[in-house]
């Protein structure tokens, strides 16, 4: 009976070994764990099952030669669960002043017991937080705060500095003149005549710029043959333009005003030229996935009709640019300026086959109808909250007259 005992006691032995972990050896042979448990963050996420363990534990360290008694799953308990539970290098959750970041969605907080709070708040570079307060010398800006090496500055929307103060509402003509020719007929000179509504910050020699499409005219000497009509809706489809422009000194001590090269690309899908519009070249088939109908009236691209001898519809995309430079501002302060420009237009879809090909248009830098430049900008300062209403209502006072009487 005492032989039996024995054996009875070793047996039992054995068991609680093989049943109570036998630790060491299966943590050094848990392959999801690798000592440090560097992914259990608390709920033991890196052991998803100890997958050296597939309900039959061959335990290589102490138990090699018993695979009798760790046969049956339900006796298999996985002690693993219980070492990566007691993992005393298993990352705490974290606690403190910034436990719920006590800081703005646009600054990071940082722990520091040497502040009243003990935290610090660091804005992110480049964030702009906005203001409603009116600021600058005429009250034509507005306060805002921006984020610079981890402080915010205050800064006004209209900081003229050194410079004029160009900030607020202005309405602006742009006038172009243009040798055009349409089919085989040479319509001689060409113009259009375009109001824009501007809103202007500064940020002293630097204005940044939302240019609003009013109006759109066109008229040419052979007008009696070919009139191209703009409706309003193709102004309207237009909308609002981001445009930058820079102020100078000059040595005289008068101030001047430019723009760099300004691309517009009409009746197309803006994912389609990205920010390179200069090299995008305009389709010729109205099927083609980057046409749009701006105007949302069926048809594609922009429609404009024409009058006369050639009369239809055409739905036209549209590529062109605009350069101002030499800009002045007179006495008055109203802004002078010259333009460059280009145009390139494809015709979709004509009523009248002639139109196909639409309106070959070049820049004519000097009129043989009327002195003076023929290809300008003239911008005056307006009150702040006037619309393009009140520009085109307004326009035979805003502006001086236009070169030519447009029909």
């Amino acid at each position: 009976m005492k032989k039996i005992a024995v054996i009875f006691i070793a047996f039992t032995m054995v068991l609680f070994v093989v049943s109570c972990g036998d630790g060491e050896s299966k943590v050094s042979n848990d392959t999801g764990d690798t000592g440090a448990d560097t992914g259990d963050t608390g709920a033991d996420t890196g052991d998803t099952g100890d997958t050296g363990d597939t309900g039959t534990t061959t335990d290589t360290g102490a138990d090699t030669g018993d695979t009798a008694t760790d046969t049956d799953p339900e006796t298999d308990t996985d002690s693993n669960s219980n070492v990566d539970d007691t993992d005393t290098e298993d990352p705490v959750e974290e606690e403190g002043p910034c436990a719920e970041n006590p800081c703005a969605e646009d600054e990071t907080c940082t722990v520091d017991a040497t502040t009243e709070e003990g935290y610090i708040c660091t804005c992110i570079d480049g964030k702009i937080r906005p203001s409603e307060t009116v600021c600058g010398s005429t009250q034509h800006g507005k306060l805002y705060q921006k984020c610079e090496n981890g402080d915010w500055a205050e800064k006004c929307t209209c900081d003229p500095g050194e410079y004029p103060e160009v900030c607020g509402y202005y309405a602006q003509k742009m006038w172009f003149t243009s040798k055009s020719k349409v089919f085989t007929i040479d319509l001689a000179e060409g113009w259009t005549r375009t109001y824009f509504h501007i809103v202007q910050e500064q940020e002293q020699d630097k204005i940044h710029i939302k240019a609003t499409y009013c109006n759109i005219k066109i008229d040419n000497s052979m007008s009696s043959v070919l009139q191209v009509v703009m409706p309003q809706s193709f102004a309207d489809a237009l909308g609002t333009a981001g445009k930058e422009a820079v102020l100078t000194k000059n040595d005289d001590g008068t101030f001047g005003y430019k723009q760099d090269i300004f691309w517009e690309i009409r009746g197309i899908d803006p994912n389609c030229y990205g920010d390179n519009p200069a090299e995008y070249i305009l389709p010729t088939n109205s099927a083609d996935p980057c046409v749009q109908d701006w105007d949302n009236d069926g048809l594609p691209g922009l429609t404009v009709t024409a009058k006369g001898t050639m009369s239809g519809t055409m739905g036209m995309v549209e590529k062109s640019s605009s350069i101002i430079r030499d800009g002045y501002f007179d006495e008055n302060g109203v802004l002078n300026a010259y333009v460059d420009w280009t145009d390139k237009q494809n015709i979709l879809y004509t009523t009248n086959q002639m139109l196909k090909d639409g309106s070959d248009n070049q820049i004519k830098n000097e009129s043989s109808k009327f002195d003076g430049p023929a290809n300008f900008i003239e911008q005056v300062k307006i009150e702040d909250g006037s619309d393009c209403a009140f520009i085109v209502n307004n326009a035979g006072t805003i502006f001086s007259p236009d070169p030519v009487n447009l029909k």
